[in-house]
């Protein structure tokens, strides 16, 4: 501890009473608001808006302090001064001497195996809910004490409320996107007395405070002149235009792109519950918590994507050409803490589904033991230093001084520090209640399947069984399928593999998967696997590192059943073998590249007889995915219990699906 200069301690909602709910930011609004009006007030607050409270801040607890840890500008967050200045300086590394000598490389821990994605963002998220509690037990007192007939509504409200969220793959997004509350720049809240009030909408952007920060730098597609311009936007943006003075976001484009991804974005969520019971713990761990696993070889994964994935396909379908595209501007945006606490909500539930998955020490292979050593951005760590789930998540800090831990972070561990939150109960699972059974965890995990829209046993009995019949599955003998589980016959679950290079546009980029469709359909995305990451002018050690190494990011983009039985019907109706049909399902599909504004970087046909890209037409080795793929699963189910969850199994590798090459649509694909 003799290092510290100083610390700010991130205990969370400590002395309030109890644990209460986070809840959905609709729900807070309709149904709690008192809650409701309280955050408002207390948000405008933090974001230093000029007809808010003028209370005295902690340094390290104002929203352009927080906004700041995830990138930009590149110092120190002011709640952890470190006195140790001789952690990683090289004299021969850029950022430490470019421009002025600086040590400092940013927090970022994007691909790592620590806890969840945005790992210190669970912490983030307990450090607001800390600064929040000061700011509502003010904010209610003084109303109290202002209207003594309303004593104890105030203050009850300010002790129970918690920092919501925003469940962005809930069933309501593919048809209403993003609720109101979440863009429109004016909201309305309770006030004293029963009356109602119209105040600034502190979740809809931020102004900056003293100016826009001294580091930020403009963002520009020579070939299609789209701007992001970073270094004059006096404040942030959601899908903005190209210029210097925007009159707002663009919430019409924002709502189409995010309803077009909506149903793949819950697809995706589904299937991170549907990894199996007896997986490898450390294994199951590495792909389910982030993008770049470290245990795996080719063929080791479970098939199930990750979380930290799907994270990141939410950034840049709410960013568009503005701040939450970009990593080193997307703190700035209030709309990150509600994704990230969504994220947490996420991770809540998994762990309750899987608690015995966890990173533990390392991972097994071959026989061998390996630590995790995955690069770390932090300023204090010699990169590739060993992580442990007992090691520190700069720059968050307890009360006692030491730094929060992957293990601490958890809901339910022996381990973990208190939250005083919790999340609604869903779909049968209370978050911060242990399951009494693992009967208990396995029915929860198929409910939660089902909500998010992964039922096989259903979508088998609604598919046209002529059409199907010919899909092959392993028969009861085979040791892919557990002793007490039996095939669903003439079913197979499909998705496409996705392999994309982390820093191949030098920016955030998108792989799209579209449908054709036919003469009497346009095409239809069908998925999306999003690479969010910065440019190789950006201070981010970490993100050095993992560019120097080539790093992959790696996603699961669901195929819809209804999708799969339309293109076998198309095609006779399953006349054909296996293998044809495999041939037809590649052929209908289209792959782009697009980066965060939806422009074409390069795209491709799919199929074994499309035409052969030229030469001189192709995208570059250096951009091109590393492998797009069709896979495929049969499906099991327990014999005498179908309550609980489905075991996919007998996991078949189908080989490319775009065979002709990639077309450069764009100057950065050459």
């Amino acid at each position: 501890m003799s290092s510290v200069e100083y610390h700010y301690p991130v205990i969370g909602r400590k002395g309030t009473g109890g644990i209460f709910d986070r809840l959905p930011i609709q729900t807070l609004e309709k149904d709690h608001p008192y809650q409701f009006a309280l955050f408002i007030l207390a948000f405008n607050t933090i974001q230093q808006r000029s007809d808010t409270l003028k209370v005295v801040q902690e340094p390290a607890a104002t929203f352009m302090e927080i906004a700041s840890i995830h990138g930009k500008p590149y110092v120190e967050w002011a709640g952890d001064r470190n006195k140790d200045i001789s952690a990683d300086y090289s004299a021969t590394d850029k950022k430490d001497t470019n421009p002025v000598p600086s040590r400092f490389g940013g927090y970022c821990n994007h691909g790592a195996v620590i806890i969840m994605p945005d790992a210190l963002f669970n912490s983030v998220i307990l450090h607001y809910s800390n600064r929040l509690g000061t700011l509502l037990k003010k904010l209610a007192h003084d109303i109290e004490a202002d209207n003594p007939n309303e004593n104890g509504i105030w203050i009850k409200a300010a002790k129970e409320l918690r920092f919501p969220y925003w469940d962005w793959a809930g069933k309501d997004v593919p048809e209403n996107g993003l609720p109101p509350v979440l863009y429109e720049e004016k909201v309305e809240i309770m006030a004293a007395g029963g009356e109602k009030q119209i105040v600034d909408n502190p979740l809809s952007f931020f102004s900056y405070v003293g100016g826009v920060p001294f580091d930020f730098s403009d963002e520009k597609d020579d070939s299609t002149g789209q701007v992001a311009y970073f270094s004059r936007w006096q404040r942030t943006y959601r899908h903005a235009s190209s210029t210097p003075d925007p009159e707002g976001s663009c919430i019409d484009l924002l709502q189409k792109t995010f309803k077009a991804g909506a149903n793949d974005l819950r697809r995706r969520v589904a299937q991170l519950f549907t990894f199996s019971n007896d997986e490898n713990s450390a294994i199951a761990w590495d792909e389910f918590s982030n993008h770049t696993a470290e245990s795996k070889r080719e063929r080791d994964f479970i098939n199930h994507g990750s979380l930290e994935g799907v994270h990141d396909t939410v950034h840049l379908s709410l960013g568009g050409n503005g701040h939450m595209s970009y990593p080193d501007y997307a703190g700035f945006d209030p709309i990150f803490f509600l994704h990230h606490s969504n994220v947490d909500r996420l991770f809540a539930l998994w762990e309750w589904c899987y608690p015995e998955y966890w990173m533990g020490s390392g991972y097994e292979r071959d026989g061998e033991q390996y630590p995790w050593t995955q690069a770390r951005g932090t300023y204090a760590q010699v990169y590739n230093e060993q992580l442990l789930s007992d090691g520190p998540l700069q720059p968050f800090r307890t009360e006692q001084g030491d730094y929060w831990t992957s293990s601490q972070a958890r809901f339910l561990h022996d381990q973990s520090y208190p939250k005083y939150y919790s999340f609604p109960e869903f779909e049968g699972i209370k978050v911060d209640q242990a399951a009494t059974s693992f009967q208990e965890r396995a029915s929860a995990r198929k409910r939660v399947q089902a909500y998010y829209g992964f039922d096989p046993q259903t979508k088998a009995k609604q598919v046209g069984l002529h059409a199907w019949k010919h899909l092959p599955v392993p028969n009861k003998e085979d040791p892919a399928v557990p002793s007490d589980h039996t095939i669903i016959p003439y079913y197979r679950t499909f998705a496409v593999h996705v392999k994309l290079l982390e820093h191949a546009y030098n920016r955030s980029y998108s792989f799209q998967l579209h449908h054709k469709g036919n003469a009497h359909s346009s095409p239809q995305l069908v998925g999306t696997i999003s690479v969010f990451a910065r440019p190789d002018h950006s201070p981010c050690k970490a993100c050095a590192v993992r560019r120097e190494a080539g790093s992959v990011v790696r996603g699961m983009i669901p195929i819809p059943p209804e999708l799969i039985e339309s293109i076998i019907k198309s095609n006779r109706g399953g006349e054909y073998s296996f293998d044809q049909t495999l041939t037809h399902i590649k052929g209908e599909f289209v792959g782009r590249l697009v980066d965060a504004t939806g422009s074409e970087l390069a795209g491709a046909e799919g199929g074994l007889e499309v035409t052969q890209v030229p030469q001189h037409c192709a995208a570059s080795r250096t951009v091109i995915p590393i492998e797009i793929s069709l896979v495929s699963a049969a499906v099991a189910e327990h014999v005498e219990d179908k309550n609980r969850p489905v075991h996919l199994c007998d996991w078949q590798h189908h080989d490319s699906i775009f065979n002709g090459g990639w077309l450069a649509t764009h100057k950065d694909s050459v």
